[in-house]
């Protein structure tokens, strides 16, 4: 019996090491590493804890330490409040909330112009509900 234990042991310790090292060389030639992931959210509060996590874990396994930056539209729901629960535990995390007086495309893209000139790698992600009257075009076609 204890022999089993000391060799499941060394197993694991083996295939940890053998998971990590090839993770190591297969991630130095990934031509697609992502380093700053931005969300434009509105009312996101069902989606956007799972994303920010999953980023984060995914980054961290790699080694990466990839930036978060959510831009909020003007949430009504708990989106935000999310959000800020999530800032304390993940410092790279940054939250942007737009004004509701300003045109959200306009200002939408001149932030993401701006972090063009940083030359950072972007992923985009809209997690913005689609207008009411979209929808309802779409469930009478």
């Amino acid at each position: 019996m204890e022999q089993w234990i000391l060799w499941s042991a060394a197993l694991y310790v083996v295939m940890f090491f053998l998971l990590k090292g090839l993770s190591a060389y297969f991630g130095k030639y990934y031509h697609n590493k992502a380093y700053h992931l931005v969300m434009i959210t509105c009312n996101s509060q069902h989606s956007i804890e799972w994303m920010i996590w999953s980023y984060h874990f995914w980054n961290e396994t790699k080694g990466n330490k990839g930036n978060i930056t959510c831009i909020d539209t003007g949430s009504t729901d708990d989106t935000l409040a999310i959000l800020h629960r999530l800032w304390h535990r993940y410092p790279r995390l940054q939250i942007v909330r737009l004004a509701p007086y300003v045109n959200t495309e306009e200002a939408i893209h001149e932030w993401l112009k701006s972090q063009k000139q940083n030359k950072e790698k972007l992923i985009v992600l809209d997690l913005r509900e689609p207008e009411k009257a979209q929808d309802s075009e779409r469930h009478l076609a």
